[in-house]
């Protein structure tokens, strides 16, 4: 079975924190924390002003998870 893969943009997380938008926050890293534990990986996005996108991050446990969570919500 393949590996499932979450991509999230940074960018987005950034807005979401600065808007007070917890719902989208909780929900994200709810889904990232499934992916997880199902064995899968999260991948952080940086997407830039000319509108490429790198991967800047790639999660693959719940304690690193719990560390870049902790920068979005309290």
């Amino acid at each position: 079975m393949e590996k499932r893969l979450l991509t999230i943009s940074k960018p987005k997380l950034s807005t979401a924190r600065n808007n007070g938008n917890n719902e989208f926050l909780e929900t994200t890293f709810q889904e990232a924390e499934e992916v997880i534990k199902a064995g899968g990986l999260v991948n952080i996005q940086q997407v830039y002003s000319d509108g490429t996108k790198e991967v800047i991050r790639v999660i693959n446990n719940l304690e690193k998870l719990d560390l870049f969570r902790s920068r979005y919500l309290d």
